[in-house]
């Protein structure tokens, strides 16, 4: 990084003598030049955020992820696993529904208390 804040320096520079001078051919040279350099910053600036990005996505746990998921959830008072169930889960029956949304309460209730 500071070696492309060093060339924009060059090339800022290069452009204040070829404005004193109103040389067309220099102040052509040094926009081409200034024009490599930006490209450079660029494709340098794409890199890092590509990297980070990536380094954050692969730093995070899962189980980090779906416990702030959770706490979130329990925050709006969202029922999560009503909302995120797997496609190929397909429907199940009514009483097997009922027992689960009984024990979801139950859990939902005793975190409640544990918080307080």
């Amino acid at each position: 990084m500071r070696q492309v804040t060093g060339s924009m320096m060059g090339v800022v520079k290069g452009m204040d003598g070829a404005m004193k001078a109103m040389d067309l051919e220099k102040i052509s040279a040094v926009m081409d030049k200034f024009e490599t350099q930006f490209e450079d910053l660029d494709v340098a600036t794409g890199y890092y955020e590509n990297a980070t990005s990536s380094a954050t996505a692969v730093g995070t746990p899962q189980e980090d992820v779906d416990r702030l998921i959770g706490q979130v959830a329990d925050e709006a008072g969202v029922e999560l696993q009503a909302e995120m169930k797997a496609p190929e889960s397909g429907l199940k029956n009514k009483a097997a529904a009922n027992g689960e949304e009984e024990r979801e309460e139950e859990l939902g209730e005793r975190l409640r208390a544990l918080r307080n």
